[in-house]
């Protein structure tokens, strides 16, 4: 009964925006290596420093729009969203259809609050596969991105060059049969460490889904990607834009905002 509200209005998290853009890359401890015709490859213990240097924040607070193209149809919601780190977050839809409805994530928990029913739902077991928001992207994405550090392991592959950018490209290869990829390719920006593109891969070999960041904004002497699209590879001409505006990284958020009384309030 709850899982078709649960595709409809499904929020995304500062966290996976940011996890799934620039490719989520794992630190992991590889020699450095030249190509027969580039330049020698980095270590990528120190290339994916950089990268997270780039992504990591203590809180963040924005406005979010998120347009969901499928079916030959677009719709969009928008939102309020704030969270520290990638261990807590609290989104809260302001789009007319969703207005009310809130996510609160706490570690590996979700929680949904639907107001019109008055009712709170926790997102487990069969239901973190459900896409979110009627796109491609599941739950579990949104649960996975500090859990790639034991999940993944990584190498950087060669150099290439992407739309114009020069870019290192990163191999991420599940150690694990619970990882939600088995395969991971990250274009990661060799100026602005930060990842570009990147691809998705099921056990099979075939391709899932593609990321790409589609706008960088200087930051705080960084930089930060602030609009990204994810595209299904299974299913043509779905693909979901992800815009974050009015961004403030680091500003003081209480944790009291982070409960299920806020959830609910």
């Amino acid at each position: 009964m709850r899982i078709t509200m649960l595709r409809r209005a499904a929020p995304v998290f500062a966290a996976l925006a940011l996890a799934l853009a620039a490719g989520a890359v794992p630190a992991a401890a590889q020699g450095a290596a030249r190509t027969p015709a580039g330049p020698e490859l980095p270590q990528a213990e120190e290339l994916l420093r950089r990268v997270d240097a780039n992504q990591a924040f203590g809180s963040i607070e924005y406005s979010g729009r998120m347009e969901i193209a499928s079916g030959g149809k677009t719709r969009v919601k928008t939102m309020r969203a704030s969270a520290l780190g990638d261990a807590k977050a609290l989104v809260e839809f302001t789009n007319p259809e969703d207005r009310g409805v809130r996510m609160l994530k706490v570690g590996k928990e979700l929680w949904m609050y639907f107001p019109k029913e008055n009712d709170t739902v926790k997102i487990s077991g069969h239901l973190l596969k459900e896409g979110m928001m009627g796109s491609d992207l599941s739950y579990e994405d949104a649960l996975e991105s500090d859990a790639l550090l034991e999940k993944y392991s990584a190498a950087v592959l060669r150099a290439e060059d992407l739309e114009g950018r020069p870019c290192w490209v990163v191999e991420l290869k599940a150690k694990t049969p619970t990882a939600n990829y088995d395969r991971r390719l990250v274009w990661v920006d060799r100026e602005r460490y930060v990842g570009l593109r990147g691809e998705m891969y099921a056990r099979s070999g075939k391709l899932l889904k593609t990321t790409r960041v589609l706008e960088l904004s200087r930051i705080g002497g960084r930089w930060f990607p602030v609009s990204s699209e994810i595209e299904s590879a299974l299913k043509k001409g779905s693909r979901t834009i992800v815009t974050m505006s009015e961004l403030k990284l680091d500003a003081a958020i209480p944790a009291s905002r982070f409960t299920l009384g806020e959830l609910t309030k």
